[in-house]
């Protein structure tokens, strides 16, 4: 059999594969945030640094092997880990590109590489993708393994059929892969349902090779152990500078890992009756993810798989239905992340879509694919969006804020001013003399609320906070307070002043 550059790819397919990572990375990187953020982006800029321990549920993938990256002699750590998630996503479009290459029929080398380079490519541009690419975040990394994962078992499939002496090595990768995936996002669990029709697609007799079947275990396990981080580190001193819900007895573990701080959030009590209501906000997000064409193209390769490749088309299916259907359900902030699985299990049906039509119009000849270029329009639609680069108004907002702050203040914030301050203190080491308490870890500091942490150091040192929307007016009426100024258009501070003498 003639070598190939990657495995079940011919050369072209997958220097071309090559090359659309690279690409995405570079515009990626040109594109990306320079340093802090806000919300999330900034938490996943100092827990992996600091080996702290992430809010629900861990996430201790993401520490480990984000320790490990911010630990590279290039820029500062926030940047490390935002070209992290360049990296990730950059990745990931490659692995479109060689996912759409085991899903397209037609076989004029050329016209496969162009058509899975447009997949790649409109996958890459995304709106949502783009996004997550230029900064921190841990959904990133799980997107890179839900591609990861559904290229390893197109290539476990791709073996059986060839009669490959160990083609089960596919399939137990595929095993560790999801183990230590589920070890960044439990999203990825998603994918369950798609994998588990996959496998007896693929194998009808697969019950019977039990040696297999325990040797997918054991690795499964083997990369759930990354669990293992989180009480470890607990129970290590010295104490964690970020120490989520204090992890250090099993209530408390359990509570981390199976996010039970969120489970109000989840609706699926009518997940039949209630998509009426669900669906057009979940239609807005996943529409611009496309753009032009693309979502007719991702219908017509959708059905065009169904018919030459049912078995492909059903697990990419379930894929995508689990992701949409979950996302739905969820009822949380930035919840346009958790749609990317649905765009990494869909762009290769538009990279279907394109093969057939470019062998249609090339009948005869060279094939042409020059009415299709949803990349091209994607890139250039969302490019001024997308870009961060000259965002550093976190930064700005927390030096503004550390003027107004006396020697020795308390500062009460919520979460996403809080993990700015985070940054600058525990990665950067300013102000070491302010105390920073979070409204959430307010629980497992033992103040229980603001107003305890308020009164806990009323009197006895300055007292500051970023007041969240919907506690402000309380606050204002609870308290003697002034309100300080910092960066324009974002948050002020409320000084809380000491009661005056009765």
């Amino acid at each position: 059999m003639r070598r190939t550059a990657l495995p079940y790819a011919e050369g072209l397919l997958s220097w071309t594969a090559a090359a659309v990572s690279v690409v995405a990375f570079g515009i990626f990187l040109r594109t990306m945030l320079p340093s802090t953020g806000f919300w999330d982006t900034a938490e996943a800029q100092t827990v992996p640094h600091t080996l702290s321990i992430f809010h629900p549920t861990g996430f201790p993938t993401y520490a480990m092997l984000g320790w490990l990256w911010s630990q590279i002699p290039f820029g500062d750590v926030a940047w490390r880990m935002n070209v992290l998630s360049g990296v990730c996503i950059a990745l990931s479009a490659g692995l479109v590109v060689l996912i759409t290459g085991h899903v397209i029929d037609e076989r004029h080398p050329g016209l496969r590489a162009a058509a899975a380079a447009i997949a790649g490519g409109v996958f890459a541009f995304a709106e949502e993708a783009w996004a997550v690419a230029v900064r921190a975040d841990v959904h990133a990394l799980n997107t890179f393994f839900v591609a990861l994962l559904i290229w390893l078992l197109f290539c476990w499939r791709a073996a059986e059929r060839g009669g490959a002496r160990r083609a089960g090595g596919w399939l137990l990768a595929a095993a560790l892969v999801f183990g230590i995936a589920l070890g960044n996002h439990p999203l990825v669990g998603l994918m369950a349902f798609g994998i588990a029709v996959w496998l007896f697609i693929v194998d009808p007799g697969l019950w019977r090779r039990w040696r297999l079947i325990l040797g997918c275990a054991g690795f499964l396990l083997l990369g759930l152990a990354t669990y293992l981080y989180i009480p470890i580190r607990a129970l290590t001193p010295p104490e964690p500078p970020l120490f989520y819900a204090r992890p250090d007895t099993l209530d408390r573990i359990r509570y981390l890992i199976f996010a039970e701080q969120f489970h109000s959030l989840f609706d699926f009590s009518n997940v039949i009756g209630s998509i009426g209501d669900k669906w057009p906000d979940a239609s807005v997000v996943l529409g611009r993810q496309y753009l032009g064409p693309g979502w007719v193209l991702a219908a017509v390769g959708a059905a065009t798989l169904a018919v030459r490749h049912l078995g492909a088309f059903v697990f990419l299916g379930l894929i995508v239905v689990a992701d949409i259907v979950y996302s739905m359900n969820f009822n949380d902030g930035d919840i346009n992340r958790y749609y990317l699985p649905a765009l990494v299990a869909s762009a290769p049906m538009i990279g279907v879509a394109v093969a057939m039509i470019g062998r249609g119009r090339g009948a005869g000849g060279s094939p042409d694919i020059a009415p299709v270029r949803g990349d091209r329009g994607t890139l250039v639609v969302n490019y001024q969006p997308a870009d961060q680069s000259d965002n550093r108004v976190a930064d700005q907002w927390v030096s503004s804020a550390y003027a107004q702050l006396p020697q020795g203040a308390v500062l009460i914030s919520w979460w996403s001013y809080s993990t700015p301050l985070w940054y600058h203190r525990w990665v950067l080491g300013e102000r070491p003399d302010v105390t920073i308490i979070d409204e959430r870890n307010i629980l497992d500091d033992g103040y229980v609320t603001i107003d305890g942490a308020i009164r806990r150091f009323l009197g006895k040192r300055p007292v500051y906070v970023v007041p969240p929307d919907w506690d402000r007016d309380r606050i204002v009426a609870t308290f003697p307070t002034e309100w300080v100024e910092t960066l324009p258009l974002f948050s002020s501070l409320l000084h809380i002043r000491e009661q005056p003498p009765s």
